[in-house]
C-alpha cells in the first residue's frame, strides 16, 4: 500500500530522540520505577494542553514538590496537609484546587484498584476492539468519589474544574490526553513510549487526536471527518489499523511532531511542502 510505504519510510527516518525534550513524555523517562512512571505520566498527560513550553513548565512545577517518588507522594496525599505545596499553581483554566482534587482522586484510585492500569483495564475486555469502554468506566470511577465536596456551587456551575481531566467517550470527546497517556503506557518500549502496561493491547489504543493529528490525517486521507471528536479519532485509528493491525498508533509521535515543529503548514507552502517526507501522499 502506497500510504503505508511512505509512512513507514517517514517513521524509520524520524529522529524521535531529538523531539523528546520538547514533549511531555520526557517526564515519564525521568523515573525508573514503573509506579512512578505511571503517576508522572498521568499528570504530564493531564496538563498537556496549551503551549508546549508552558506545559513543560507546569508539569515541572507539579512533580518538583512531589519528590523523587511521585507514586508514594500520591499514595499518602492529604489535601489539607499537602495541597499547600502547590500554593499559587495555575495552568490556563485549572488552578491549585483542581490539582489538589486531582491528586486526591488519584490516591483514591490507587486505594481501590492498586494502579491506574487496573482502573482502566477494569472496563476493557480482551474482546473489545478499543479502549472506549475502559476510558468511560475510568472517568466514571474517578468522578464518583465525591469531588463536588471540594467546590462551591458557583464553581461547579461556572467551570469544569477537575472534571476537565476525565472526559467521557460517551459524550463524544476525543479524550486526547487520556489516549496520549495510554500510548505512553501501553505501546512497546521504543525510546519514546514505555510498554509498562500489559492489561491493554497496543491494537486497542485510539489515536490521541489533537489539532495536528486531525489536520494531517485529513491531508493524507486517513479520515474524511472535519470535526475533532471520538468518531474522528476512531476513524483515523481504523485507517492506521489497516496499515499496522498490531500497533496502529506507532505513527502518532512522528506525525504529531511534524505539526508541532511547524514542518506541516496549515496552507500549502512551496518551500516546506516540497521538503516534507510524506508530501507524495498529501492532498493539501
Amino acid at each position: 500500500m502506497r500510504l503505508k510505504r511512505y509512512l513507514d519510510q517517514f517513521l524509520d527516518g524520524f529522529p524521535a530522540e531529538d523531539h523528546i525534550a520538547m514533549d511531555p513524555v520526557r517526564f515519564v523517562h525521568r523515573y525508573d520505577r514503573p509506579r512512578d512512571r505511571e503517576i508522572a505520566g498521568f499528570l504530564a498527560a493531564a496538563f498537556a494542553y496549551g503551549n508546549v513550553r508552558t506545559v513543560l513548565g507546569t508539569v515541572d512545577a507539579i512533580l518538583g514538590p512531589m519528590g523523587t517518588h511521585p507514586a508514594e507522594f500520591v499514595a499518602r496525599f492529604d489535601p489539607r496537609r499537602d495541597g499547600r505545596r502547590f500554593d499559587g499553581f495555575f495552568h490556563r483554566w485549572n488552578n491549585q484546587k483542581d490539582l489538589t482534587v486531582l491528586l486526591w482522586i488519584l490516591r483514591r484510585l490507587l486505594e481501590d484498584y492498586g494502579s491506574i492500569e487496573a482502573a482502566v483495564a477494569a472496563g476493557t475486555s480482551p474482546l473489545d476492539p478499543s479502549v472506549a469502554g475502559g476510558l468511560d468506566g475510568f472517568a466514571q470511577a474517578a468522578l464518583g468519589y465525591g469531588h463536588e465536596r471540594f467546590y462551591t456551587k458557583a464553581d461547579l456551575a461556572s467551570r469544569r474544574g477537575v472534571r476537565y481531566f476525565f472526559p467521557r467517550v460517551s459524550d463524544g470527546s476525543a479524550c486526547k490526553r487520556l489516549n496520549l497517556y495510554l500510548r505512553w503506557m501501553v505501546r512497546p518500549a521504543d525510546g519514546v513510549d514505555c510498554g509498562l502496561w500489559t492489561g491493554i493491547r497496543p491494537d486497542q489504543l485510539v489515536i490521541p487526536l489533537d489539532t495536528h493529528i486531525a489536520r494531517i490525517s485529513r491531508y493524507i486521507g486517513l479520515t474524511a471527518y472535519t470535526s475533532p471528536g471520538w468518531r474522528m479519532a476512531e476513524d483515523v485509528t481504523a485507517s492506521l489499523r489497516r496499515l499496522d493491525p498490531a500497533d496502529p498508533i506507532r505513527y502518532d509521535f512522528a506525525l504529531c511532531h511534524l505539526g508541532i515543529a511547524g514542518d506541516c503548514p496549515r496552507k500549502r507552502d512551496i518551500v516546506k511542502c516540497v521538503q516534507c517526507p510524506i508530501q507524495a501522499v498529501c492532498r493539501l
